[in-house]
């Protein structure tokens, strides 16, 4: 085999896998960075967080996925810019459903908040789940205001983004008070 196989030559699935397979997040994170300092990957880069995050939250490790997730908001990383936050739709949707789905409905909240302040618009099945999810914890309040906040940018009110975004802020705020 050679020491530097061609990309397309590799399988990312059994690659993730195997990587989400280690007990810790050595491995995955060494080989983020290294992707991160190798331009030629750059655009490799958000596929393959977004399949080591599902791959995480599929297997129950919610907190490595937001540490994965974590590291693709660092400074400097190309990760992190207007064009790719387009691209990180599915991670985002991946990663909050699975929050909701287990009761992290805070952690659920703040990458939310990413999603939105990224332009992203919330999809009608993520918005029930989040809804539902602020139901379990007594916020009824709070879930109507956000879904119908939601609902509104759903349709086109690009007005709306400052007010769910004021909504989010609020929440967070006053869920660790």
């Amino acid at each position: 085999m050679a020491a530097n196989p061609p990309p397309k030559s590799l399988s990312l699935s059994i690659l993730v896998h195997s990587l989400t397979s280690q007990p810790d997040l050595a491995l995955p994170m060494s080989l983020l960075t290294k992707l991160r300092h190798t331009p030629q990957a750059h655009p490799s880069l958000t596929p393959i967080c977004t399949l080591l995050v599902s791959s995480y939250v599929k297997k129950g490790r919610l907190k490595d996925a937001l540490k994965v997730y974590g590291w693709m908001l660092r400074p400097g990383c190309p990760c992190d810019d207007g064009v790719e936050k387009q691209k990180q739709k599915a991670l985002f949707h991946v990663l909050v459903g699975g929050l909701c789905r287990e009761g992290m409905v805070f952690e659920a909240l703040r990458v939310l908040k990413d999603m939105v302040s990224g332009g992203l618009v919330v999809s009608g099945g993520l918005r029930q789940r989040v809804f539902r999810s602020l139901l379990r914890e007594a916020r009824v309040k709070e879930a109507q205001e956000l879904d119908a906040a939601l609902e509104f940018v759903g349709n086109g009110g690009g007005e709306g983004l400052k007010k769910v975004l004021d909504l989010l802020d609020q929440m967070i705020a006053s869920w660790t008070e």
